[in-house]
């Protein structure tokens, strides 16, 4: 049950972040720019172990070649990078609790 709720939350914040600043956006892609804000604005990025490069990086890294943006599961796959890159020393279930 915790899953599932923690699952809904990170779409809703996928989705308002997605749509951040663009009426006309439909909330399935984020753009790099609103990656970034998102990072930054709920703590990701650091200064330390998470720069706004290693944010960009990611970025560039999980998006299809010729794409502008990122989808839900993308967007997933670049966050379990940061966590890999944030808590190199902690086991996969402990990168999540923190």
């Amino acid at each position: 049950m915790l899953y599932f709720s923690l699952l809904t939350a990170l779409e809703e914040a996928f989705r308002r972040f997605a749509i951040h600043g663009d009426t006309r956006a439909t909330g399935k892609e984020m753009h790099g720019k609103n990656w970034s804000k998102l990072c930054k604005d709920c703590g990701v990025i650091d200064g330390k172990s998470i720069t706004l490069t290693d944010v960009d990086i990611v970025f560039s890294k999980v998006k299809k070649k010729s794409a502008r943006n990122i989808t839900y599961d993308e967007f997933k796959t670049a966050l379990a990078e940061l966590a890999r890159k944030k808590y190199k020393d902690k086991t996969g279930e402990e990168r999540l609790r923190n």
